[in-house]
């Protein structure tokens, strides 16, 4: 299974006027020696580095709520309530 990864891009006030601090949610980073291109949403933004806070990797996502019993392999809904993790 292939995970993707995402980013949050955090701007300066002057390369994102009028927004407040959320970050721009990325599908792909590209790193260059001025700056940095910002896949996101469909679009492809450049910022120069003076133009960035911060760039965090995003956690994987999140499992789909379902799990499988490892000796019989059936599948079964997680229900955090019922599990106990030492």
């Amino acid at each position: 299974m292939t995970e993707t990864q995402s980013f949050a891009v955090y701007l300066t006030d002057e390369a994102d006027p009028g927004i407040d601090d959320d970050p721009i949610r990325a599908d792909a980073v590209d790193f260059y020696d001025s700056g940095v291109w910002v896949s996101h949403g469909g679009e492809r933004d450049f910022f120069p580095y003076r133009r960035i806070v911060r760039i965090r990797e995003q956690p994987a996502a999140q499992p789909t709520g379902e799990r499988r019993d490892a000796s019989s392999g059936s599948a079964g809904a997680v229900d955090d309530t019922e599990l106990d993790v030492e």
